[in-house]
């Protein structure tokens, strides 16, 4: 892609992002596979489940921050920049909104809500100071299967990720492990952050866009059903047996599918003219 036409991003977005790598390499790899060293640094206590399913989280995040902050460019970084946004923004007020949960006596506590609301920030005013960039090129809007599967994303994702903001008990109720309103509403982000990505592709994409959406949400679909399977092997809680676990693995490896082809749909033109 023509770098004239896919400008760089500022030091200080490219700074924080390289940052969050950092962060979410140590926390997500951490808590995904090495759960009891990560523990004890954590804000507030985690059972076993919420511990690997954070990591799956974290590590997936990790792969769209790592890919924006490798480019430094505006392509993928408009796809990337809005995600880190919106998942900063709702964990950081389901944060305030569950502050009971957080000791402040802990220096963790404070490290959580200084990092989030300062990426939160960082990204957002990058959205503004951005918001009049034009798309680089090639590119365009997409179409076909490509086009149908971003819709269902951003409609079945944002749908369901508002519904754990609002009814987190009754839309929480076939995961394979109890979930309480805190976890419910942080966990939205899993399912509004993608949905927010699809919406950006749907106004125009390239290449390096959807590649790097489709990589994310494969690690979205891919790690949270690792995350089930090592927890289960450690405390052999997971009722296989039922409906539910079935529907939610279900879920995220129509993630992990939809992500996978989108990324590799990137070798054909999957989009037309603006």
């Amino acid at each position: 892609m023509n770098h004239d036409i896919n400008p760089r991003i500022s030091g200080l977005l490219l700074g924080v992002t390289w940052l969050e790598v950092a962060i979410l390499l140590w926390a997500g790899l951490g808590l995904l596979l090495y759960p009891p060293v990560m523990e004890p640094f954590w804000p507030w206590p985690l059972a076993p489940f919420n511990l690997r399913y954070l990591g799956a989280l974290y590590t997936g995040a990790l792969v769209a921050a790592f890919l924006q902050a490798w480019s430094g460019r505006w392509s993928p970084a408009r796809v990337v920049t809005p995600m880190i946004f919106i998942f900063t923004l709702v964990v950081t007020i389901y944060s305030f909104v569950h502050l009971e949960r957080f000791d402040p006596h802990r220096p963790e506590a404070w490290i959580w809500f200084i990092l989030y609301i300062g990426v939160c920030l960082n990204a957002g005013v990058h959205l503004w100071l951005y918001r009049k960039r034009p798309l680089p090129q090639p590119g365009g809007r997409p179409r076909g299967a490509s086009r149908i599967a971003l819709w269902a994303v951003t409609i079945t994702l944002g749908v369901y990720g508002l519904a754990l903001l609002a009814v987190p008990a009754t839309a929480s109720w076939f995961w394979p492990w109890k979930l309480d309103t805190f976890h419910a509403q942080l966990y939205s982000v899993t399912f509004l952050t993608p949905a927010l990505g699809a919406w950006v592709l749907l106004l125009g994409t390239t290449r390096n866009d959807q590649k790097t959406f489709g990589l994310t949400l494969a690690g979205w679909g891919l790690l949270p059903i690792l995350a089930l399977l090592l927890a289960d092997a450690t405390v052999k809680r997971v009722h296989w047996e039922l409906a539910g676990t079935w529907l939610w693995l279900a879920l995220f490896a129509a993630m992990a599918g939809i992500g996978g082809w989108l990324a590799a749909g990137t070798r054909q033109q999957v989009w037309g003219n603006r």
